[in-house]
């Protein structure tokens, strides 16, 4: 029996990127992009070194300026690809470092959240090794969802982000989204930024706990819905197969 092929994920902007990154880092992009020694992957580099400074500093307990430091990192990550796309350099190569630097960034700013707040508070250190378990995992299922995706043909393999439009505040939002392309809800970007950006940077430290539970438990639901869809285009292939 034929298996109906999954709907074609979406690719959206995310809402951070969206609301707080662009407007400003759009136009110095393009500034930048007439700069001549000013190229893709040194942006990368850049943000990869933003990232690891922001661990060492959350690891060694100054989480304002890691959080600070956090979102200027990922300002200077959304820099490379919008440069890049107007040099007209894009290139397989550029985009595997960009990604590469993401994930040791992210990898280590949450390695650094769990020393911080084992060191300092009677969260069990098991708890840090299971987000970390949770990152690793979304990011295997991410990378192995998209590969079998565009084998397939279905784009990322992701959500198609088709919702039912509703009247009041909720249907104006997604309304609102929907014309611009972009993220209704937030997602691994939000929480990435909320968690190593956002709290140590305004949070008193005895709330950072509550933040890294609150990642664990996000990185759990995002893992079980990308497992279920790797299995539905994977079920796919096998049926065209």
């Amino acid at each position: 029996m034929p298996v109906a092929p999954p709907e074609a994920g979406r690719q959206l902007t995310e809402l951070w990127t969206f609301f707080a990154v662009d407007p400003v880092g759009v136009p110095l992009a393009r500034r930048l992009a007439r700069v001549p020694w000013v190229t893709p992957n040194r942006l990368t580099a850049l943000a990869l070194l933003l990232g690891v400074t922001a661990a060492v500093l959350l690891g060694t307990g100054h989480p304002r300026g890691a959080g600070a430091l956090f979102l200027v990192r990922y300002f200077v990550d959304c820099l490379d690809g919008t440069v890049a796309r107007m040099q007209g350099t894009c290139s397989t190569r550029g985009a595997f470092a960009d990604l590469g630097a993401d994930i040791i960034g992210v990898t280590a700013g949450y390695a650094a959240l769990g020393w911080y707040v084992v060191e300092r508070s009677d969260l069990a250190a098991t708890w840090g090794f299971a987000l970390l378990g949770a990152l690793g995992l979304y990011n295997w299922l991410l990378g192995h969802r998209k590969r079998l995706a565009a084998e397939a043909g279905l784009g990322s393999g992701g959500s198609a982000h088709r919702w039912r439009r509703s009247r009041g505040p909720v249907g104006r939002w997604v309304a609102f989204c929907d014309a611009r392309g972009v993220s209704a809800v937030p997602w691994a970007v939000e929480m990435e930024i909320a968690t190593l950006g956002l709290a140590p940077l305004l949070l008193p430290a005895d709330l950072l706990p509550a933040a890294l539970l609150t990642a664990l438990a996000f990185y759990v639901v995002a893992d079980l819905l990308n497992a279920r869809r790797v299995w539905r285009v994977a079920a796919h292939l096998d049926a065209a197969a």
